[in-house]
């Protein structure tokens, strides 16, 4: 087995938090605060599969904060995008969206050298195993995991789907780390797992667009606007099990 695989994957990870957090500070591209969200779940995943193999927690305590605040700009990003595509955009709500999003982003800003910290002190205190686990454990993890993930959206209950998204892309992210050798023991359908995350991302954001239009200071536009991503997420929903 490769030795310390894991350890590069989680350095090469926590470097590209750095640099996202670090580039998005200074560009304020949406992109690079995706990026680093995404570096975070990879890194989530990775402790998932670790903790499979070795029976021990691992914990993201530090990351957690730099997380929820990158989450929060995020979502109205999101959301504004997908408001900004309708056929009558919401001028007045996507403003509200945007002069939210701004004091967020200043607060980010303001209050990122304690983030960078964090990182730091995390980066300090974890280690993962150097060998992967053996084969018949590593087998044993995406096995398991596809069941289970399997169930939940056969449930055709919209919170159980979304589970099912969330762990599929957890399984994904850990057999992506894999040596060649190892992915091809492994029964897991790379292309079709792709088509089947984009669908259920896109049904997905229209499910969150509900909910966070539903929390938000309504419009007088903003009923008539979860009535028609509501009459969307049906379809989306219903085009996920054709």
């Amino acid at each position: 087995m490769k030795t310390n695989l894991l350890n590069q994957n989680l350095n090469n990870l926590l470097k590209s938090v750095e640099q996202n957090l670090q580039q998005y500070l200074k560009e304020k591209k949406p992109d690079n605060l995706h990026n680093l969200r995404l570096d975070i779940k990879k890194i989530k995943a990775l402790f998932s599969f670790a903790e499979k193999g070795y029976n021990k927690k691992y914990r993201l305590t530090e990351l957690k904060p730099l997380f929820k605040r990158a989450g929060e700009i995020r979502e109205i990003q999101i959301n504004s995008n997908l408001l900004s595509e309708l056929p009558n955009p919401p001028t007045l709500l996507i403003n509200q969206l945007k002069k939210k999003e701004k004091l967020l982003i200043q607060k980010l800003t303001q209050n990122s050298s304690p983030l960078f910290e964090l990182i730091i002190d995390f980066r300090k205190k974890i280690a993962l195993p150097k060998s992967l686990p053996d084969k018949k454990t590593i087998s044993d993890y995406f096995e398991e995991g596809q069941l289970k993930s399997i169930k939940k959206l056969r449930s055709k209950k919209r919170e159980r789907v979304h589970q099912y998204r969330t762990k599929i892309k957890k399984l994904m992210y850990a057999y992506n780390i894999l040596p060649k050798r190892i992915q091809k023991e492994i029964k897991w359908n790379e292309t079709e797992i792709d088509k089947q995350q984009e669908k259920l991302g896109n049904w997905h954001d229209t499910y969150a667009a509900i909910h966070f239009l539903s929390q938000e200071q309504v419009t007088h536009k903003t009923p008539q606007l979860i009535d028609d991503l509501i009459k969307k997420e049906k379809k989306q929903f219903k085009a996920l099990f054709k």
